[in-house]
């Protein structure tokens, strides 16, 4: 069973955009982890089209949060 590290990144700023603060938590993803993350959970109300990550919308998750990760293939 592969094991799944996730970052959880917060961002409140009203001035950014839902797509700038996946960004920034993407960037924070890399640098700490030296992986590129291949999926963002955010909450329902916050899903965005991103070219790079699949951003998935769960109910357990607070607006402003991101929970971004690796997912392996099938792993839904």
């Amino acid at each position: 069973m592969a094991k799944t590290m996730f970052l959880m990144w917060y961002d409140d700023n009203p001035k950014l955009s839902v797509l700038k603060k996946i960004e920034a938590a993407i960037e924070a993803y890399t640098d700490r982890f030296a992986m590129t993350p291949n999926v963002v959970l955010v909450n329902e109300a916050e899903v965005v089209q991103h070219t790079d990550v699949t951003v998935r919308g769960a109910t357990n998750i607070r607006r402003n949060n991101f929970w971004v990760g690796i997912e392996a293939a099938g792993a839904e």
